[in-house]
């Protein structure tokens, strides 16, 4: 059984304005898009602005129409949405290996795991919380058993939202559905659904393969029609690059014993290690993390001007370790080992404007 996640950062644009300026975070904010003649576009608007019934798509001028007082309007600054959209996924490559980003603000992650949903909440859970505390970003998560259940359970409770439909739950969340809330489905396909008198997935259940291949061509129609079953086999196809690597374990007894966790230490630099050589990374960063019997988490970091080399990596995280060991009293349950700052020679990562 498979396991997606659908990871949608709301009104992202607009949240990165509001935390460059936090006096805006109760007015109608709007992110233009400038056109070469002077015009512009809406790309994007918080919840204030949408309650004006201003929308992402819409022209600049009918926007300022339908504005009051207390819209700001803000031309798009695209580099630095980059730079907070880097920071996120940074953060989802850390909890998740497997990520599919589809957009700047938008991604399938691949949550399959042996102990099945209660890992992968968990790890949602997770990535919600990392997001929210150290870039002070909300998003909204849908979790499911395919793109198609994830992408909308996204949508249930923005923002700052997270949704689980588990496989039992499919037929009936889906059959509340709309068409519309099928991605894919646009104001173009939507309104031959219309015309034929189909609102509901409910309803476009009952149309046959063959009538929506008529409508829709045989690679849409069919998908359709597997759509309102609640059938989905997209995989997610991982489109990262990772900027980093790491592996954590919880150790067999909580500990401040340098020897007890050297042992560990030891076994997951070789893990990130053979891991860097087999996608050809050099690396120069190597951290430590720690997490306390009191679920408090430290990280330490050391930068070498090298190319650092599995012994290396080693001899630093020990050092790191008694650095720790030498400024705690709380014991240790998990450690991790991170390494990261790859030489600029190696890998594609996509650029923002590439997806």
């Amino acid at each position: 059984m498979k396991i997606i996640a659908l990871l949608d950062l709301d009104y992202f644009y607009a949240q990165c304005e509001q935390i460059r300026n936090p006096a805006l975070k109760n007015k109608p904010v709007v992110i233009v898009m400038p056109t070469i003649r002077g015009g512009g576009a809406i790309a994007t608007c918080n919840y204030a602005a949408r309650a004006l019934k201003i929308k992402s798509g819409m022209g600049l001028a009918l926007a300022k129409k339908l504005s009051n007082s207390e819209t700001v309007f803000i031309n798009a600054d695209k580099e630095y949405y980059k730079e907070l959209s880097d920071k996120v996924f940074d953060i989802v490559d850390f909890f998740c290996d497997n990520v599919e980003q589809v957009s700047i603000d938008e991604a399938y992650l691949e949550l399959t795991n042996p102990e099945g949903f209660e890992k992968a909440v968990k790890i949602c859970e997770n990535i919600k919380s990392k997001i929210k505390s150290e870039l002070s970003l909300t998003c909204s998560i849908g979790l499911s058993v395919n793109k198609l259940i994830s992408k909308i359970a996204s949508e249930e409770k923005k923002p700052d939202g997270f949704t689980k439909i588990l496989p039992n739950q499919v037929d009936e969340f889906l059959l509340k559905k709309q068409v519309r809330e099928i991605h894919g489905i646009g104001p173009k396909y939507g309104e031959i659904l219309k015309e034929n008198k189909i609102f509901t997935i409910k309803e476009l259940r009952l149309v046959s393969v063959q009538k929506l291949i008529a409508l829709f061509g045989n690679v849409k129609g069919e998908q359709f029609y597997n759509f309102a079953k609640g059938i989905d086999p997209r995989e997610v196809q991982s489109n990262r690059e990772k900027q980093q690597l790491s592996r954590m374990m919880t150790l067999q007894t909580d500990t401040l014993s340098f020897d007890e966790i050297k042992d560990t230490l030891d076994l997951l630099s070789s893990l990130v290690y053979n891991e860097s050589k087999t996608l050809k990374k050099n690396f120069r960063t190597c951290s430590l993390i720690i997490i306390t019997n009191k679920y408090e988490t430290f990280t330490k970091s050391k930068t070498s001007e090298l190319t650092l080399d599995l012994n290396m990596l080693k001899e630093i995280e020990y050092v790191l370790l008694k650095d720790f060991l030498d400024e705690s009293l709380q014991l240790v349950k998990r450690v991790g080992v991170r390494i990261s700052n790859f030489d600029a020679n190696y890998g594609t990562q996509k650029k923002l404007f590439d997806f």
